[in-house]
């Protein structure tokens, strides 16, 4: 069954990783959410995308030298429009209300701007944990330091590899078999250039992850080559 991925939420009619593009993704029954995560100053998780806050909030600065007292104030949905004043940068806390509900699984893409401690990695997983979703996470990451102490620390976790470059399947789906519960999650265009991939991680046991895809016949190529898992802003389907 075809799994639709949401892009930081809906982020085609609502600005990304907020509240309202989680409720816009979950209202328009995307299988999954995909969502960015990043450490507020004092080490609470924070959903965001850029290592920079100017261009969703316009106001200067780095999001992990910022308090969570300063982040609050900070508005993350003028940009889109207007009608989305006042819209929050949400912690992962805030957001699990609702994403918690979500149908399949949760994708986490960890930024690499910033190291973690291994208590913040266990005060992750612990709230994983409370809200009884750790199954339903995937943790992905550019930081593959990062991604090998979760699974030191947590060997169940769920983990995802990058692949951007064809060149580089070969060592990046030894990683996923070696983490033994993990996807490759892969950009799209490396599968037109190569499409026995998706066969070939199949054959390993390792699911392909599509993104970030909003060309109707990309999207409908994809389908055909047999990708279950697919990234998208515009949840085409």
């Amino acid at each position: 069954m075809l799994e639709i991925i949401a892009h930081r939420g809906f982020s085609a009619i609502a600005p990304e990783n907020t509240v309202a593009a989680f409720a816009a993704a979950l209202a328009s029954d995307a299988s999954s959410v995909e969502f960015d995560l990043q450490l507020s100053a004092e080490g609470i998780p924070i959903i965001f995308h850029d290592r920079n806050l100017e261009r969703i909030t316009g106001v200067p600065g780095i999001i992990n030298e910022k308090s969570l007292d300063e982040i609050e104030q900070l508005d993350a949905g003028k940009w889109f429009n207007e009608k989305f004043v006042g819209e929050k940068i949400p912690t992962l806390s805030e957001a699990l209300k609702i994403l918690k509900s979500v149908d399949k699984f949760l994708y986490f893409d960890v930024k690499p701007y910033h190291d973690w401690t291994e208590s913040s990695i266990e005060m992750l997983i612990q709230l994983l944990n409370q809200e009884e979703i750790l199954e339903k996470c995937i943790i992905t990451s550019f930081n593959e330091t990062f991604l090998g102490r979760c699974q030191n620390l947590f060997p169940q976790i769920n983990l995802g590899y990058f692949l951007v470059n064809n060149s580089d399947f070969l060592q990046q789906i030894e990683k996923a078999k070696n983490a033994e519960n993990a996807v490759l999650s892969t950009y799209y265009k490396v599968l037109f250039t190569d499409p026995s991939i998706v066969e070939k991680s199949r054959n390993q046991g390792i699911d392909i992850v599509a993104w970030t895809v909003d060309d109707r016949e990309d999207f409908e190529k994809l389908v055909k080559m047999g990708v279950k898992r697919i990234i998208t802003n515009s949840l085409i389907c």
